[in-house]
């Protein structure tokens, strides 16, 4: 049996159609040997700290971190559960899975995820769509990629999610941790993106805050050439300039207004 995998239900439906898989299941549309499954988004994630060990658990310790697992393990969201049991059933079932899911890395890593989960060892192949109009999908299915060409955006997948979990998990225990020593009885969530966005956002609230305004002056001429009239405006030297390249020393704009009268 061929499955094809899909990232999402209206993704599956559409592939369906079109390959002729009408028969509706729970969790699946089927055709002569082959059925279309989908997930909603990621069905497994990283596990907690505390699948690791005891210790890492509540309460927090400084003594244990940081927490650097040798062997990842991954758990079923709980509420992907059911959609889960579907998926590894079928994959039970198949000799051949082809993954249908977004042509990116999270979609490779949303669908291989799943078949290292569920220790799948039949063939896989790649259908790379970035349209699901008929057209694209029948250019897609006559032109199927071996698994091994797209592999690699799995790893880069599960190297992105392994770097925000060790820092995300080590780092806010860390701070939180620190933070309580000095009274603060806060969660103080550290993210490899969350936190340097989130800086980002207080450092342009900081300048609006302490904003002041300060003077500068520009210098336009209106000139008439061969019947046509245009306006120019003056680019000051550097030497007159602020950070932001606006002229800040008012006599130089006025000798340029008078050079130019």
């Amino acid at each position: 049996m061929r499955l094809f995998l899909c990232e999402k239900p209206s993704q599956g439906r559409d592939i369906a159609r079109f390959i002729g898989a009408t028969q509706r299941g729970k969790g699946f549309l089927s055709g002569p040997g082959t059925v279309v499954t989908w997930a909603f988004g990621h069905l497994l994630e990283v596990a907690s700290p505390e699948e690791y060990g005891a210790q890492f658990g509540k309460p927090w310790r400084m003594d244990v971190l940081p927490i650097l697992p040798t062997e990842w393990k991954m758990v079923v969201k709980q509420s992907s559960a059911e959609q889960f049991a579907v998926i590894s059933r079928l994959l039970k079932q198949a000799d051949e899975v082809v993954i249908a899911t977004d042509a990116d890395r999270e979609g490779e890593v949303l669908a291989r995820e799943l078949l290292d989960y569920c220790q799948f060892t039949g063939n896989v192949k790649r259908l790379w769509l970035s349209a699901l109009d008929d057209a694209s999908i029948r250019k897609g299915l006559d032109n199927l990629l071996p698994g091994e060409k797209t592999v690699r955006l799995y790893y880069a997948g599960m190297g992105r999610s392994k770097a925000d979990w060790l820092i995300g998990m080590n780092l806010t225990r860390i701070y939180t941790l620190k933070a309580s020593e000095q009274g603060i009885d806060e969660l103080l969530s550290i993210g490899r993106v969350q936190t340097p966005t989130l800086a980002l956002v207080v450092q342009r609230d900081s300048d609006i805050e302490n904003f002041s305004p300060k003077p500068y002056w520009q210098v336009f001429a209106d000139i008439e050439k061969a019947g046509m009239t245009f306006r120019a405006q003056w680019v000051p030297a550097a030497g007159y300039c602020d950070d932001e390249k606006r002229c800040v020393q008012h006599n130089a704009a006025l000798a340029v207004e008078q050079l130019c009268k």
